[in-house]
């Protein structure tokens, strides 16, 4: 005889109703009908708890991870105060150069360093680009020599000519004023006029490209009588102002070596004393056999 208690605890089976569906022609296949035996108390709260420890066991390891990352920062950044409040990095050697017209100095006064300052705070580009902005200094370069020197090397600019705008300014080779000139810096120096300042200030690019020019017509012209003047007219062309008696030397455009060449044939006719005694010299016609040149009235 069987045991009604053993019946009980036997695992109920799942019933599954296979009987063939009736449909009509029109009518839509019915869902089936699948009874299954509910999930035990015991059974849902153990598979609970494992999904409890497992989220537990994750976020302790997520929060150990934080922990070491913020003791590892937070002993990186006292170990990097210590490295840089140390005094074996403080500056102990300034390394300046002297330029023509920029002494030690000035030098170490732009760029706002001073000896037993934190090496490793000063930011080497930004020392350069105060330096930079001298209007002397083309260019600079600072480098941190460890343990405890700080280098400045700088590039002076070279003023080549002078650019009547109003008042006096300095040029570069690159033809671009870059400070306004005193007597003793534009001593000795060539002076481009024709460029008004306000014409520079709204055309700036082709203001410098008419300084190149001159800039160029300068070097070709070379080591013949000292030129006090190039003179740039929107029309005419280029003429130049020998320092010498104040002669002027109409070029126009183009064909420069072929007219400094009739310039020569001119100069050597007239002799060493001769330049003071020319006015003009017209050379910015077409070349002819045939040059005018006017004299100055006795």
């Amino acid at each position: 005889m069987t045991d009604p208690r053993s019946i009980e605890n036997a695992p109920k089976a799942v019933v599954v109703d296979r009987t063939p569906l009736h449909r009509g022609w029109f009518r839509r296949r019915r869902n089936r009908r699948v009874p299954f035996a509910p999930a035990s108390v015991p059974v849902v709260a153990a598979a609970g708890l494992r999904w409890v420890g497992r989220k537990l066991v994750m976020t302790g390891k997520v929060l150990g991870v934080m922990a070491v990352v913020a003791l590892a920062l937070l002993a990186g950044r006292q170990i990097v105060r210590h490295v840089i409040a140390s005094p074996r990095f403080a500056v102990r050697e300034l390394r300046i150069a002297a330029t023509t017209h920029v002494s030690a100095e000035e030098l170490q006064s732009l760029a706002g360093v001073e000896i037993g300052d934190r090496l490793l705070m000063i930011d080497p580009d930004r020392v350069a680009a105060k330096l930079a902005a001298h209007p002397w200094i083309a260019s600079a370069r600072v480098r941190r020599e460890l343990p405890s020197a700080l280098a400045i090397d700088v590039t002076e600019r070279q003023a080549v000519a002078c650019a009547l705008m109003g008042a006096l300014y300095l040029l570069d080779d690159s033809g671009r004023p870059f400070k306004r000139a005193t007597f003793d810096e534009a001593d000795g120096l060539p002076v481009i006029t024709g460029v008004t300042r306000e014409q520079y200030a709204a055309l700036r690019p082709a203001s410098e490209a008419v300084f190149r020019e001159a800039l160029a017509l300068r070097d070709a012209y070379g080591d013949r009588p000292k030129l006090s003047e190039i003179h740039v007219d929107p029309r005419t062309g280029f003429s130049l102002v020998l320092l010498d008696g104040a002669a002027e030397v109409r070029l126009g455009r183009g064909g420069t070596d072929e007219k400094l060449a009739r310039l020569d044939q001119i100069l050597a006719a007239v002799g060493p004393g001769g330049p003071a005694a020319l006015a003009t010299i017209y050379l910015d016609g077409a070349l002819a056999d045939r040059v005018t040149v006017r004299l100055r009235p006795n």
